[in-house]
């Protein structure tokens, strides 16, 4: 499954060409990250082990982050192909506290979502430690 959408984004690239090919990597980057977060919860499962309450906690909130700061970031709000003054005219009115647009709220939401992310990679596997390392299953 990783492999089709990892291909289905290269060929995207190589038709379409997007314009801002940096926000378009930077998307690749992200929707890697959901699939290797998916694909280890998933095995992790599979395999018999259990995901404990402050984990699951973690990959609720994270999850749900990620869906607001992925809002923001397909917004596209910014151009790199512009300077900073013509890029800034495309900035639309500031909707928290009067001062941060929808480009900043994506800057804080994805920092939010990715410290998110490692916590759920330091405590997705407290379920093992009480396991010896030969018992656990690898994959």
């Amino acid at each position: 499954m990783g492999n089709i959408i990892n291909w289905s984004l290269a060929a995207y690239g190589l038709i379409v060409q997007p314009n801002d090919f940096a926000s378009y990597l930077l998307a690749i980057g992200i929707c890697n990250l959901l699939l290797y977060f998916a694909f280890y919860i998933i095995m992790k499962l599979r395999s018999g082990e259990r995901i404990k309450l402050i984990p699951l906690l973690c990959i609720i909130f994270t999850s749900v982050v990620w869906g607001f700061a992925l809002f923001f970031f397909f917004q596209g709000l910014s151009t790199w192909q512009k300077t900073p003054a013509e890029s800034r005219q495309h900035n639309r009115d500031c909707i928290l506290l009067s001062f941060f647009d929808d480009h900043d709220i994506w800057h804080f939401l994805s920092s939010i979502a990715m410290f998110g992310s490692f916590l759920v990679l330091l405590t997705l596997d407290d379920d093992l430690d009480c396991v010896q390392r030969d018992k656990i299953y690898v994959f």
